[in-house]
């Protein structure tokens, strides 16, 4: 969930395991970017499978380098209080998100766009799960109610327009 059931808000970042002892806890940037975290006071965190469950936490203390970036909470002073954290997404106003580069779009963006097959609607963008490599597409196929998974990459998916509010799918057989 990527949402936190508000309007303008984006999971930017996952709360990981303890680090060290002072309440520290890895961050893991969905973007690959720190610099928009780093000088955070406070955030929203909520679980991504209860996204109505946001609460706001108050950054104690920031440690990052080439590693990535530690978060530490008040009232999580040591690991074990910090752990009851751990696994929340971090939710940003779109205007604190990590900047976009061209072709580059947040995922959250990505869902509710019509799928488009040699110009014709086949389905729609149902989620976007963590596929390791790649993000993987959930499409609903109409007609079908199938949800086959689509790797979003260049050999699969072709232009994706946002004022269109569709993407192109280069790979049909993606969804037999």
């Amino acid at each position: 969930m990527v949402d936190a059931g508000k309007e303008g808000l984006l999971a930017v970042a996952k709360l990981g395991a303890p680090r060290g002892l002072g309440g520290f806890l890895k961050l893991q940037s969905y973007s690959g970017e720190y610099g928009h975290l780093i000088g955070l006071k406070k955030v929203l965190a909520a679980p991504g499978s209860s996204p109505e469950k946001v609460k706001t936490l108050t950054v104690r203390a920031v440690m990052s380098g080439d590693w990535g970036a530690s978060f530490a909470f008040e009232g999580y002073d040591t690991p074990e209080t910090a752990r009851a954290l751990t696994g929340l997404e971090i939710f940003l106003p779109r205007s604190e998100a990590s900047p976009l580069r061209k072709n580059e779009y947040y995922i959250h963006d990505l869902v509710g766009l019509s799928v488009l097959l040699d110009h014709r609607r086949v389905g729609e963008v149902v989620a976007v799960l963590d596929g390791g490599a790649d993000p993987l597409l959930e499409i609903l196929v109409d007609g079908t109610g199938a949800r086959p998974l689509v790797p979003f990459r260049t050999i699969f998916v072709g232009g994706v327009d946002l004022s269109a509010r569709s993407l192109e799918l280069l790979a049909g057989w993606l969804l037999e």
